[in-house]
């Protein structure tokens, strides 16, 4: 369903994204059990996600949502563990019939910028049928050009003013008037206008229920080929907010974003061994500029944006990915 078909070794920001997920259902299983959980994702054709969260929380109720037959076809050959059902279906075909019975995680892990308005919708018909508790985690392109292309001949104010009309066309009345501005409709910003489109679906969708909401935990942006925006939250009361956290401490984790601020970049430079146990001999306790200082080269031909890379990969360090050759 994600259509992702580049090897998760050259995706090392989606892997990430991926280790941080992990970390967050560890800080949620503090408060709930997350073993109990009934796992459904778009596991793709290596079903890569479900073996990490099977192996790491011992999940046995996981099923995989795939429309192109072909994918499911390999999806089967590749099951790791015989707890996985694969399911031959599309999303939309998949949550029309959903029936919430079991704690749920759902990750609605999505590729095509051209289907937005139908991608929200099918976020919005999940979190409705799901119940305090549940977790919910959406991906979605944030490539700007994808809704109007750059087009040098045109100055920018008139590209962005192209851009959200645009957007407001997809959307409809999912478009958030209020907070989503022109300014906002460039490719290193894109992620803040689509990360305001989710907010004001999950609250649009939230608004006629009885006393629980959607509470945002993480939100990520980063692009390992495609340019990828995700967030992730949990259905809880107004009465157990304040316990959630006090047991979970996650609005205290550097990772969150509990208040749906600016999403936290994900773009790390590609190091090399050498390079990486040499920073990381430095870290927790160096800044990015001493490190940066020390090394003598740059990740970028300019300054800042190595600067900018460096501080992300002492963000991510921990939950960044070890990958190597080995023979099997």
């Amino acid at each position: 369903m994600s259509g992702a078909s580049i090897p998760y070794h050259l995706r090392p920001n989606k892997a990430i994204d991926r280790y941080a997920f992990l970390e967050l259902l560890s800080k949620i299983d503090k408060y709930c059990n997350i073993e109990s959980y009934k796992y459904i994702g778009f596991g793709g054709h290596s079903l890569e996600d479900f073996k990490y969260i099977h192996s790491r929380f011992g999940i046995n109720n996981m099923l995989s949502i795939e429309s192109n037959r072909e994918v499911y076809n390999r999806q089967k050959f590749n099951q790791p563990h015989n707890c996985i059902d694969c399911l031959q279906q599309s999303s939309g075909e998949f949550l029309n019939a959903f029936q919430r019975e079991e704690e749920t995680i759902i990750w609605l892990d999505y590729v095509k910028p051209s289907e937005l308005r139908m991608q929200i919708e099918e976020f919005q018909a999940t979190i409705s049928k799901l119940e305090s508790r549940d977790i919910v985690k959406i991906t979605v392109n944030f490539h700007a050009s994808s809704y109007v292309a750059s087009d040098k001949s045109k100055r920018s104010f008139e590209l962005q003013n192209e851009r959200i009309n645009k957007l407001k066309e997809i959307l409809g009345d999912l478009f958030p008037a209020a907070e989503v501005i022109a300014d906002m409709m460039t490719e290193k910003r894109f992620t803040e206008a689509l990360c305001l489109v989710i907010k004001y679906a999950a609250n649009l969708t939230m608004r006629g229920e009885d006393n629980i909401f959607f509470q945002p935990l993480t939100t990520f942006c980063y692009a390992d080929g495609q340019n990828m925006l995700t967030v992730t939250g949990i259905l809880l009361k107004s009465d157990e907010i304040e316990a959630f956290f006090n047991t979970t401490n996650i609005d205290k984790w550097e990772l969150s974003n509990t208040k749906w601020e600016k999403p936290k970049r994900i773009n790390i430079p590609d190091l090399t061994i050498k390079e990486r146990l040499h920073i990381d001999s430095q870290l927790p306790n160096s800044q990015a500029k001493t490190i940066q200082d020390n090394l003598g080269f740059l990740f970028d031909s300019k300054e800042s944006t190595s600067l900018e890379m460096l501080e992300a990969y002492i963000l991510f360090y921990r939950q960044s990915p070890y990958f190597s050759r080995i023979l099997v």
